[in-house]
């Protein structure tokens, strides 16, 4: 499923280390789009997982008190600009 998440970044340069801690990312996560504000406070991200909960547990558990993730699974069939889906 194609899950998009919404960054709330309280310390930038934080998350900018525990953001390196992420990967490599385990092999059941595709990572597609990583767009950061100019200011680096808000980010936006476009991920292939089995589910929310597996994400964001594994994503939280590496990014901490460095931001605040919203997770929401994309509607595929109304969605615009979304990748190939990777091979399983």
């Amino acid at each position: 499923m194609f899950i998009a998440i919404e960054h709330v970044i309280h310390d930038p340069e934080g998350f900018q280390e525990r953001g390196e801690e992420v990967f490599p990312l385990p092999e059941e996560f595709i990572v597609h789009h990583f767009l950061p504000a100019t200011d680096f406070t808000r980010a936006a991200c476009l991920y292939e997982a089995p589910s929310i909960d597996r994400l964001q547990s594994y994503l939280d558990g590496k990014l901490g008190s460095a931001s605040t993730q919203r997770y929401f699974a994309v509607a595929e069939s109304v969605a615009m600009g979304l990748p190939n889906r990777a091979p399983a």
